[in-house]
């Protein structure tokens, strides 16, 4: 029986698998804000992870194209401040 990295190396070499090695720091989550028209506010619609600031923007208008809006925004999520958690009253 063959191990996993004779299967990984096998699928590899036959064009299955593409390796990516990550050339700077840790990924980073980013909380996605939208919206369709100036007069509705910002909402979440998701979130992305990327290394950087500038992969963060092109995985969030890739990933949340499904909508025309007319303003889209990213936030590190650890830059977000809760004012309360579910379930606490405010």
């Amino acid at each position: 029986m063959a191990s996993a990295a004779d299967a990984a190396k096998y699928a590899a070499d036959l064009g299955y698998v593409t390796r990516y090695k990550r050339v700077s720091g840790d990924a980073v989550e980013y909380e996605v804000f939208a919206r369709k028209t100036r007069a509705e506010p910002l909402h979440q619609v998701g979130s992305v992870v990327a290394p950087d600031d500038d992969l963060a923007m092109a995985y969030a208008r890739a990933t949340y194209d499904e909508e025309r809006w007319c303003e889209m925004a990213i936030v590190r999520k650890e830059h977000v401040i809760e004012l309360w958690q579910p379930g606490e009253v405010s």
